[in-house]
Protein backbone atom coordinates (compact mmCIF):
# COMPACT_ATOMS: atom_id res chain seq x y z
CA UNK A 1 0.00 0.00 0.00
CA UNK A 2 1.49 3.33 -1.08
CA UNK A 3 1.82 6.11 1.46
CA UNK A 4 0.44 9.45 0.38
CA UNK A 5 3.20 12.02 -0.08
CA UNK A 6 3.03 15.17 2.02
CA UNK A 7 2.55 18.31 -0.03
CA UNK A 8 4.86 21.31 -0.04
CA UNK A 9 3.90 24.52 -1.82
CA UNK A 10 6.85 26.57 -3.15
CA UNK A 11 5.97 30.22 -3.77
CA UNK A 12 8.58 32.22 -5.67
CA UNK A 13 8.50 34.45 -8.74
CA UNK A 14 11.97 33.11 -9.66
CA UNK A 15 11.05 29.96 -11.59
CA UNK A 16 14.65 28.73 -11.57
CA UNK A 17 14.69 28.82 -7.75
CA UNK A 18 11.33 27.08 -7.66
CA UNK A 19 12.64 24.33 -9.96
CA UNK A 20 15.71 23.82 -7.76
CA UNK A 21 13.66 23.52 -4.57
CA UNK A 22 11.15 21.28 -6.34
CA UNK A 23 13.89 18.93 -7.54
CA UNK A 24 15.40 18.69 -4.04
CA UNK A 25 12.09 18.00 -2.32
CA UNK A 26 10.81 15.52 -4.90
CA UNK A 27 13.97 13.50 -4.22
CA UNK A 28 13.00 13.63 -0.52
CA UNK A 29 9.65 12.06 -1.46
CA UNK A 30 7.42 15.13 -1.12
CA UNK A 31 4.71 16.21 -3.53
CA UNK A 32 5.74 19.71 -4.62
CA UNK A 33 3.35 22.32 -5.98
CA UNK A 34 4.40 25.76 -7.19
CA UNK A 35 3.00 29.28 -7.36
CA UNK A 36 4.50 32.52 -8.70
CA UNK A 37 3.04 34.76 -5.99
CA UNK A 38 1.03 34.80 -2.80
CA UNK A 39 -2.36 35.20 -4.49
CA UNK A 40 -1.79 32.07 -6.59
CA UNK A 41 -0.60 30.24 -3.46
CA UNK A 42 -3.79 31.09 -1.56
CA UNK A 43 -5.88 29.79 -4.46
CA UNK A 44 -4.01 26.47 -4.33
CA UNK A 45 -4.39 26.28 -0.55
CA UNK A 46 -8.15 26.88 -0.79
CA UNK A 47 -8.42 23.89 -3.13
CA UNK A 48 -6.48 21.39 -1.00
CA UNK A 49 -4.68 21.02 2.33
CA UNK A 50 -1.03 22.12 2.29
CA UNK A 51 0.99 21.36 5.43
CA UNK A 52 4.05 23.43 4.42
CA UNK A 53 4.66 26.55 2.36
CA UNK A 54 8.13 27.71 1.34
CA UNK A 55 7.79 31.33 0.25
CA UNK A 56 10.10 33.99 -1.08
CA UNK A 57 9.94 37.35 0.67
CA UNK A 58 10.08 39.64 -2.39
CA UNK A 59 7.42 38.81 -4.97
CA UNK A 60 4.97 40.83 -7.05
CA UNK A 61 1.23 40.90 -6.34
CA UNK A 62 1.41 39.46 -2.80
CA UNK A 63 4.81 39.27 -1.09
CA UNK A 64 5.96 36.72 1.46
CA UNK A 65 5.18 38.82 4.56
CA UNK A 66 1.61 39.41 3.40
CA UNK A 67 1.35 35.70 2.58
CA UNK A 68 2.37 34.81 6.15
CA UNK A 69 -0.48 37.01 7.43
CA UNK A 70 -3.02 35.40 5.10
CA UNK A 71 -1.88 31.85 5.87
CA UNK A 72 -1.83 32.40 9.63
CA UNK A 73 -5.34 33.87 9.51
CA UNK A 74 -6.92 31.31 7.16
CA UNK A 75 -4.74 28.19 7.47
CA UNK A 76 -3.31 28.45 11.01
CA UNK A 77 -1.82 24.95 11.12
CA UNK A 78 0.15 25.37 7.89
CA UNK A 79 3.88 25.95 8.46
CA UNK A 80 5.76 28.60 6.50
CA UNK A 81 9.47 28.72 5.75
CA UNK A 82 10.44 32.16 4.42
CA UNK A 83 13.37 32.43 2.00
CA UNK A 84 15.10 35.55 0.78
CA UNK A 85 18.25 36.88 -0.83
CA UNK A 86 17.91 39.85 1.51
CA UNK A 87 18.74 38.13 4.81
CA UNK A 88 18.64 41.15 7.07
CA UNK A 89 18.05 40.73 10.81
CA UNK A 90 14.98 43.00 10.75
CA UNK A 91 13.41 40.89 8.01
CA UNK A 92 14.08 37.69 9.98
CA UNK A 93 12.53 39.16 13.13
CA UNK A 94 9.47 40.42 11.24
CA UNK A 95 8.91 37.04 9.56
CA UNK A 96 9.23 35.14 12.83
CA UNK A 97 6.96 37.59 14.67
CA UNK A 98 4.31 37.15 11.98
CA UNK A 99 4.41 33.39 12.47
CA UNK A 100 7.00 31.93 10.10
CA UNK A 101 8.24 28.49 11.12
CA UNK A 102 11.76 29.39 10.00
CA UNK A 103 13.71 31.73 7.75
CA UNK A 104 16.42 30.81 5.21
CA UNK A 105 18.76 33.08 3.28
CA UNK A 106 19.66 32.55 -0.37
CA UNK A 107 21.74 30.96 -1.67
CA UNK A 108 20.04 28.05 0.03
CA UNK A 109 21.98 25.42 1.89
CA UNK A 110 20.42 22.19 0.57
CA UNK A 111 21.05 20.18 3.75
CA UNK A 112 19.58 22.96 5.89
CA UNK A 113 16.52 23.15 3.63
CA UNK A 114 15.94 19.39 3.85
CA UNK A 115 16.38 19.44 7.63
CA UNK A 116 13.93 22.31 8.10
CA UNK A 117 11.34 20.74 5.82
CA UNK A 118 11.67 17.49 7.76
CA UNK A 119 11.25 19.32 11.07
CA UNK A 120 8.22 21.23 9.81
CA UNK A 121 6.59 18.05 8.54
CA UNK A 122 7.38 16.11 11.74
CA UNK A 123 5.35 18.55 13.82
CA UNK A 124 1.58 18.57 13.65
CA UNK A 125 1.30 20.46 10.40
CA UNK A 126 -1.87 18.86 9.12
CA UNK A 127 -3.83 21.90 7.99
CA UNK A 128 -7.37 22.54 8.97
CA UNK A 129 -9.61 23.45 6.08
CA UNK A 130 -10.14 27.09 5.25
CA UNK A 131 -13.12 28.78 6.95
Amino acid sequence: MATKKKAVLVVDDDREMTAIIQKILVRENYEVLAADNGDDAVAIMQARPIPLVIADWKMPVCDGMRLIDIVKQNFPRTRIIMITAFGEVDTYIEAMNRGAFEFLSKPLNIDELKTLVGRAMATDATPATSP
